[in-house]
């Protein structure tokens, strides 16, 4: 891998001052386009130029959860002082800094006409972070005169960056490697387009440790994407163990290479959806970096693009906003940050102006410096599920402050699963009895609600799965926490997941919930059920998993078999009370262990001959690359030669194809596909475009085992009628384009 050292160069000049860039637009409408850009009705981009096109009267405004610039993480956390906003476009507009804070009606901060018949940048100072208000969120608003094209506005800074900063973006995977490559290659195709993300790029290694079966075959075109980047292959030790396992390797690679160590560390998950933007925005900020600090973001759901289902937790100690106990009181569960917040519309953005200071952030997006990850130590060993969660509170335990950053975010999609809940469950005791101060009496309380609940509704399996955690917590010989860890989780599990739930269409689902009540049936979460006093006078008792979208009607149940359950049950709870100490002092011990260097060297040692290394490269600096130029420099911009971005070679390709297909169904056009010159042939003409485009295309996966295994072709082109229009195939214009664009291909 060749990563760049310098420190990210200019953005622009502004009056003989170097302005370098914090945060541009993010035009990646990934999840839904409204978290990007608010626009007057038939406002559109111009794809030609990456650009808005706007009529007269017209307007554009960034004032949304992804475009907005909130200020505490820049004004507490960095030492950027001096801000700017550059705007680049032309024609005839004016532009207002509005700024707008929790409780308070937006105002205008500053504005400025732009009059330019050329494309150009315009520069607005602001003054200083540290002198706006408190907790501001701060956002521009364009209206257009006599019509205007905006290309691009950055907030910047005249505060020079870290001489030195290299980022290691960490990525694990089992099972989701088209996933993973197709996140890396969005990454490399908006560095065709935007110079500034190439730049973060120079600037990033990525770190892949691929565990799925057949890893080598998955990676055997990794060149193409252009990365620095290094795959690895290994065994399955989770989703914890893998990303310590992996650490482990960075870590070694780091002591024997100390003088191009990255200093700066990013843990992703696999199967989130992230903007190139997001990660250059991290970039930045770690170049920024002025305190010691634990960063994450707000995570929404992939369903439900517009719904936060995590913005870091409180494990009661912090959590003034939902009046928890304000002493070190922790319990098994964190409380999620606007768990379940929609941002449908403008109301709740300012809801996350405050810096968010929690004790948990999720490895989904765990970004951290490299010296702080030495002096915390490794993730624990543990296979999945809490991983984070103790990783957190131990950072906590150090003072390492852990935020969520609301100019980043991120989608992903929760998942619950009985082998999930055995493993939350599981590590969620052990934490507590590590970082809690709760003793015996609390956790069997706890454990006794459960059996209460699952045992009024004769949901044994349930209760089995309680009983499961039990018995591992009091078994002494147990392999949880232990270098061989893996071997009891791929044991454990598959009889976790004994009890099959079966799937149902959600139309059906609803049905089913609708008329559940006049039908006689008692339906609940598979999960936390609650205590059903009245559940025998049900005629059936349903559980379902909304999240999988899937349920399970419980059999009626021998009582003699209930009782032998509820009956070692309570003995094991007699147990865990009676050697309450002896357990957590063992528990305390293994989980401090196994987080330590050694620990995870003795896992390294033990897989060596299963762990190799697959691809290594380097970054490819597009060719075309346009310099940072000052708004009197429109005659360079007009003699340089624009590079054509994908974006504009996927829809010339797109029309040109479903032209192709009408000409082949014998239709009659308005317009043919242009000759390239007179007499030249169909097939010289169509091996031109191939040679135009390819160069760009073909670093975009496009095998079709990179697909969801739900993806449904007809379902694809139902949903995006655009598509359906060209004529292109449907896996091929998913995995080429739609994955990177956010595309829906199920309901």
């Amino acid at each position: 891998m060749t990563r760049l050292l310098s420190p990210l160069p200019p953005w622009h000049r502004h009056a003989g001052a170097q302005l370098f860039r914090l945060q541009g637009i993010d035009r990646s409408a990934i999840g839904s386009p409204m978290l990007y850009l608010a626009a007057s009705e038939g406002t559109a981009w111009n794809a030609g130029d990456s650009g808005v096109r706007l009529r007269a009267d017209d307007w554009l405004g960034s004032g949304t959860l992804r475009n907005s610039f909130y200020v505490e993480p820049w004004a507490r956390l960095s030492h950027a002082r001096e801000l700017a906003l550059v705007v680049e476009a032309e024609g005839s507009l004016r532009v207002r800094v509005m700024r707008a804070s929790r409780g308070r009606a937006a105002e205008v901060l500053r504005e400025m006409h732009i009059d330019s018949p050329r494309r150009a940048r315009t520069t607005l100072m602001l003054g200083s972070l540290s002198a706006l208000p408190e907790n501001s969120r701060l956002f521009w608003h364009v209206d257009a005169i006599d019509g205007a094209c905006v290309h691009e506005a950055a907030w910047c800074t005249r505060d020079r960056p870290r001489e030195r900063t290299g980022l290691a973006v960490l990525m694990r995977t089992f099972g989701r490697t088209g996933d993973l490559q197709a996140l890396l290659a969005g990454f490399a195709g908006s560095a065709q387009t935007d110079p500034h993300h190439a730049e973060c790029l120079a600037r990033t290694e990525f770190w892949v440790l691929d565990a799925s079966p057949g890893a080598e075959a998955s990676w055997a075109d990794a060149a193409r994407l252009g990365l620095n980047l290094r795959v690895m292959a290994g065994p399955n030790l989770g989703g914890g163990g893998n990303a310590s396992h992996l650490i482990h390797h960075f870590l070694t690679h780091c002591d024997a290479a100390p003088d191009t160590a990255p200093d700066e560390v990013l843990i992703l998950d696999d199967d989130l959806l992230l903007s190139m933007e997001s990660l250059a925005r991290y970039v930045a900020a770690c170049t920024y970096r002025a305190q010691e600090h634990v960063s994450s973001l707000p995570v929404l759901m992939k369903s439900r693009p517009t719904q936060v289902w995590e913005d870091g937790g409180f494990w009661g100690r912090l959590n003034f906003q939902a009046h928890g106990e304000f002493g070190r009181r922790r319990n098994l569960f964190p409380h999620l940050l606007k768990h379940g917040l929609s941002l449908e519309g403008f109301e709740h953005l300012d809801d996350f102006g405050p810096l968010n200071p929690c004790e948990y952030a999720t490895f989904i997006f765990f970004g951290l410096s490299l010296a702080t990850l030495r002096r915390i130590g490794l993730p624990a060993a543990f296979f999945l599920r809490g991983d984070d969660i103790e990783y957190s509170l131990r950072a906590q335990a150090l003072g390492v402050p852990v935020i969520t950053n609301p100019n980043l975010a991120a989608w992903h999609e929760p998942g619950h699963s009985y082998g999930q809940e055995y493993m939350a469950i599981l590590h969620a005791v052990v934490i507590n009895l590590t970082h809690s101060d709760s003793g015996a009496a609390e956790l069997s309380r706890w454990f006794e609600q459960r059996m209460s609940e699952h045992g009024s509704i004769d949901d044994l399996e349930g209760m089995s799965l309680y009983l499961r955690v039990l018995d591992t917590l009091l078994d002494a010989d147990s392999a949880v926490l232990t270098p061989g860890f893996e071997r009891h989780y791929l044991a454990a599990l598959p009889g976790c997941n004994a009890p099959r739930m079966a799937a149902l269409p959600q139309a059906d689902r609803e049905r089913m919930e609708r008329e559940a009540a006049s039908s006689g049936v008692l339906m609940l979460p598979f999960l936390y059920p609650g205590h059903q006093a009245a559940a025998s006078a049900h005629r059936s008792v349903v559980l379902v998993n909304p999240g999988a979208g899937t349920y399970r009607e419980l059999a009626p149940v021998d009582p003699a078999e209930r009782l032998a359950l509820m009956e070692r049950y309570v003995n094991a709870l007699r147990r865990l009370v009676a050697g309450f100490s002896a357990l957590q002092a063992r528990w305390h011990e293994r989980l401090a262990a196994s987080g330590q260097p050694a620990f995870w060297a003795e896992v390294a040692a033990r897989h060596e001959h299963h762990t190799r290394l697959l691809y290594e490269g380097g970054f490819e600096r597009p060719a075309d690359r346009p310099p940072a130029r000052d708004a009197g420099s429109l005659s360079a911009e007009a003699a340089r030669p624009h590079a054509v971005p994908i974006r504009e070679l996927r829809e010339r390709l797109e029309r040109e194809l479903s032209l192709l297909a009408r000409l082949r169904r014998g239709e009659t056009l308005q317009r043919r596909p242009p000759h390239p010159r007179p007499g030249a042939s169909w097939a010289h003409w169509w091996r031109g475009l191939l040679r135009h485009t390819g160069a760009s295309l073909k670093r975009l996966p496009s095998a079709r085992g990179l697909l969801p295994a739900d993806f449904d072709p007809a379902q694809y082109l139902a949903l995006n009628a655009d598509v359906a229009r060209t004529g292109v195939d449907a896996a091929t214009h998913y995995t080429q384009f739609g994955r990177a664009e956010g595309r829906r291909y199920r309901l």
